[in-house]
Parts: C-alpha cells; sequence; structure tokens
C-alpha cells in the first residue's frame, strides 16, 4: 500500500497573504467599475499615488546597508531643502504610502461627469445619434433606473446631452440676469432628445409628440413607440403629430403602442421646462421634448457657485462669465440676484 502524501502545511502567512490579495482584488475591481463620486475621487488619489510615489521607474541609488547610510541620505535631502523628499523617503522606509504631493493633482471636483450609454434605434439618423452620454455622477443612477424601465417594455429614448461648458468671459461685462436655461445646461441639469427621432413620421419614429383619440381634451405628450413588435405597451388610438421645417399638423387617428416619457423620467428627476411650449416645427420643437432636472436646488438658499464648484474647478470658475455672479440664489425658476 502506498503512502499517503504528505499533507500540505499552510502557514498563517501564505493564509494572510492569500485573504489579502482576494480583497485587493475585489476593491480594485469596485474601483474600475465605480461611478459614484467618492468613488472616482478614490480612483483619483489612487492616480495620484502611482504619478508621484509608485515605483514606476527604478531607482538608481544603491539600497542602504545600515541605519548610517540612511542617516546620510536624510541628510543629504534636508540640507537641499527638499524636505518633502524627505518625507516620501522615510516613509519609503518604514513601506508606508508618503506624503501626497503639493498641489496635488489638479482638476478634481466633488460630483463631476460620467459617460452613460445612450440609446440608439435602428434608421438613417442612427449614426448621428452619440454613443455615449455626458451625465452629471449623482443623477447617474435614478437615469440608469428611467432607462430599464423603457428597455423594459421595448421602448428606447434617443438624447442628446453635450458635456457642458463654462462661458467665457467677457471683458467689462456685468450682467443683470442670467438666462436660465443656459445655466441649468451649464449645471448639467438638460436634457433634449436628439433630432430627427420625433416629428417625422410618427409610424416609424422611436419617439412622437402625440395624445389619446378620446377624449379630445388628451393632451399632447411625449411618447415611446415599442419598437421590438412586442405587446408589453397597451395598444390605443393616437393621434400624433408630425412637422415640416415650417409648419405641423396632426395624423388621422391610428391604433400605436405608445408609452408616455414623462412620468418615467420625473420618477428620475428629470421633468420638462415650464412653462408648457408646444412644437411649432420640426426645428421650433418646444418643450416636449426637453428635460431638466431641478433636485436639491433650494430656492433662497442654493447659489450658483455652490453648484458651479461641484462640477468644475475654482480656476476654471473663476475664468469664466460667472465668475463676478457666484452669490446668486435660485429662486425656484432662475439664479437671481440676491435682494
Amino acid at each position: 500500500m502506498a503512502d499517503p502524501e504528505p499533507a500540505t502545511e499552510t502557514t498563517g502567512t501564505e493564509t494572510t497573504e492569500q485573504a489579502f490579495a482576494g480583497v485587493m482584488d475585489a476593491l480594485v475591481e469596485l474601483m474600475r467599475a465605480g461611478a459614484r463620486p467618492d468613488v472616482l475621487e478614490a480612483q483619483r488619489l489612487l492616480l495620484q499615488r502611482l504619478a508621484n510615489q509608485g515605483d514606476v521607474f527604478p531607482s538608481r541609488i544603491p539600497l542602504p546597508r545600515n541605519i548610517t547610510e540612511v542617516g546620510g541620505y536624510l541628510n543629504l535631502l534636508e540640507r537641499a531643502g527638499q524636505f518633502d523628499m524627505r518625507l516620501s523617503a522615510v516613509a519609503s522606509a518604514l513601506g508606508v504610502a508618503g506624503p501626497a504631493a503639493a498641489g496635488g493633482v489638479t482638476g478634481a471636483v466633488p460630483v463631476g461627469f460620467v459617460d452613460v450609454a445612450n440609446d440608439r434605434p435602428a434608421g438613417a439618423v442612427q449614426p448621428s445619434i452619440p454613443p455615449l452620454l455626458s451625465l452629471r455622477a449623482d443623477f447617474h443612477v435614478p437615469f440608469l433606473a428611467a432607462q430599464q424601465v423603457l428597455h423594459a417594455s421595448g421602448c428606447l429614448l434617443p438624447l442628446r446631452a453635450p458635456r457642458p461648458t463654462l462661458p467665457a468671459s467677457q471683458p467689462g461685462a456685468t450682467p443683470t440676469a442670467l438666462d436660465a436655461s443656459a445655466v441649468l445646461a451649464t449645471l448639467g441639469r438638460s436634457l433634449e432628445v436628439f433630432p430627427d427621432t420625433v416629428l417625422i413620421d410618427p409610424a416609424a419614429d422611436a419617439l412622437a409628440i402625440a395624445r389619446l383619440e378620446t377624449p379630445a381634451t388628451d393632451p399632447f405628450r411625449l411618447v415611446a413607440r415599442e419598437l421590438d413588435g412586442g405587446t408589453l405597451v397597451p395598444e390605443a388610438s393616437w393621434v400624433a403629430r408630425r412637422a415640416s421645417s415650417t409648419t405641423i399638423a396632426d395624423d388621422p387617428p391610428a391604433p400605436r403602442r405608445y408609452l408616455d416619457v414623462a412620468p418615467i423620467l420625473q420618477a428620475a428627476g428629470w421633468v420638462h421646462p415650464e412653462p408648457p411650449v408646444a412644437p411649432a416645427s420640426r426645428t421650433d420643437r418646444g418643450t416636449l421634448v426637453r428635460f431638466v432636472n431641478l433636485t436639491g436646488l433650494v430656492a433662497g438658499e442654493t447659489t450658483l457657485g455652490a453648484e458651479l464648484e461641484l462640477l468644475y474647478t475654482s480656476a476654471a470658475i473663476g475664468r469664466s462669465a460667472f465668475a463676478p455672479v457666484l452669490a446668486w440664489r435660485w429662486d425656484g425658476t432662475a439664479f437671481v440676484r440676491p435682494a
């Protein structure tokens, strides 16, 4: 009978190293896939450590052989006035993370923007629809939930949201009023239905401006057409609008499977701008194809400067046209000069 193989002894060190490796793998995956502002900030700090203190380039200094040589290096750095590097050298000798480099990595903001996948329905306009939307990170999760509700019903919502930018400062300009829609766009609080996906052909477009045939007083609204040929969206008789470059008209009532978009987006914080404006042509599309997000804006309390600091660096804000009006406050519809 063959002797049994000796059992492999697992030392405490090996077990600890394996557990540590598992934890690190989980942390790396969390950092790689995260989109929350605090996770993005942690990603930034890790990249800063790699750029400034990581072992990117091998050291040209021979490994110290004793404490006297370590002291010699520290004294040399002190005499040269390299106190930050001296602290980093001590941290390296102890095997811990060194202090952050002076100034750090500029450009970090508390919230910022993330890219999310856009809906791109098949058709002639599909190549023009951007695959990604630039969205505020704090609006990211609710928006994805709204997208999933639409997708579960076989509907798509192609949108346009260019990455917001700060308007340049105009020498000598002294703003007396702010355009509310432009400010909300700069704050990442504005979305728009992508052109040529609505008001072209209600029977083929992914979206439509339509109302129920009965009652006749039913208001026009933005609806999404079920595109997968299924029956998840109830069929009803709808009157949809069709527009040219200068005019707009109603198509005859027809049975269609349309899903009301506004309640779904409203649950994620996105609503139509007030007051509602009906479309007049293919280029003058009114407000039913636009959404704004006012969550977190407190009338009489939220300042424009506080909102901008969530998304842009202090240096960029100081160079922008908004620099003189940072103290203006939200009044429920716009940012206005404080009384």
